[in-house]
């Protein structure tokens, strides 16, 4: 009896000690922070974690307040986060503060093209962005969220040319803004508002701006000083004639302006060597589902 009972307990601790074995080897899931629900990065990111389910790779997704929280998530050693979409401008705007990350990041893959599109009114005094950077003006250009990525690249350009800081950003969404804009005219204290987006993208402000002409004008960003590049030497913001709309009354809409990528970076202190390279796979074999179309 006492032997059949110390063999059952050594075969209990044998069978428990190999599903801790078990767990124990088993890899962590990988952890995507994206960005708004419904936004441009979330999409993205479920699209990753669909193809990773396919692949027998445990995967979710987290939504953020965009580029800057998912950078911070993805080099904190305490969160779960281990991959995460970012503005290239961001990331470069993060690396000058937290430099030391520039060794624990790697990159998957780019995303798509992010243009800077800064609207105004069209009787406004503002016909560039040298006017932005006016003196004694006291205008006011609206961004989104103090974390979002518009905001970061608004700083990221301050940064680049001090003189942007003679407009302050005021936090306020886009679509209430084009409203201040139209409905105060001169009078409105903001006198600009800024989205950052694909170049043919239908967000609200671009639809807003589009369908009325006559009352709202893109302008144009051309200052050379924005010129800056990645630790890899890449640009942060490429220089393009954009165009926004196709063939509207026999002519496209297009606009001098700068241009960021989206990158998808991971944290290879976070994965294994086997995620890595699956991950890596995923991106050089399935990048056009995960990134949707071109990624224009």
């Amino acid at each position: 009896m006492t032997s059949k009972t110390g063999l059952s307990r050594v075969l209990m601790f044998a069978a428990s000690f190999g599903v801790a074995v078990s767990a124990q080897a088993a890899d962590p899931p990988i952890t995507i922070s994206t960005g708004k629900s419904g936004g441009g990065y979330n999409t993205i990111g479920e699209r990753l974690k669909g193809v990773l389910v396919e692949q027998d790779l445990s995967a979710q997704v987290l939504t953020s307040a965009g580029s800057i929280e998912n950078l911070t998530r993805l080099a904190d050693p305490q969160s779960p986060v281990n991959v995460g979409l970012t503005q290239a401008d961001a990331l470069q705007y993060y690396l000058k503060e937290h430099p030391g990350f520039a060794d624990q990041f790697i990159s998957l893959g780019e995303i798509g093209k992010e243009c800077v599109f800064i609207v105004t009114g069209k009787d406004s005094e503002i016909k560039s962005d040298s006017d932005l950077q006016q003196k004694g003006k006291n205008w006011l250009i609206a961004v989104q969220s103090p974390n979002s990525g518009v905001a970061v690249t608004w700083e990221y350009m301050a940064l680049l040319e001090p003189a942007f800081k003679n407009t302050a950003p005021a936090f306020v969404d886009g679509a209430e803004a084009l409203l201040q804009i139209k409905s105060g005219g001169k009078s409105s204290k903001i006198q600009a508002a800024m989205v950052v987006q694909k170049p043919m993208a239908k967000s609200t402000e671009m639809q807003v701006v589009l369908e009325n002409p006559k009352d709202f004008r893109l302008i144009p960003v051309k200052d050379w000083d924005l010129n800056d590049k990645l630790p890899d030497g890449s640009a942060v913001y490429t220089f393009e004639n954009v165009t926004v709309a196709e063939k509207k009354w026999g002519f496209d809409t297009a606009v001098d302006t700068i241009c960021t990528r989206g990158l998808m970076l991971a944290n290879k202190t976070k994965l294994t060597a086997d995620q890595r390279t699956r991950l890596a796979k995923v991106m050089l074999l399935a990048a056009s589902r995960v990134v949707g179309e071109s990624g224009k």
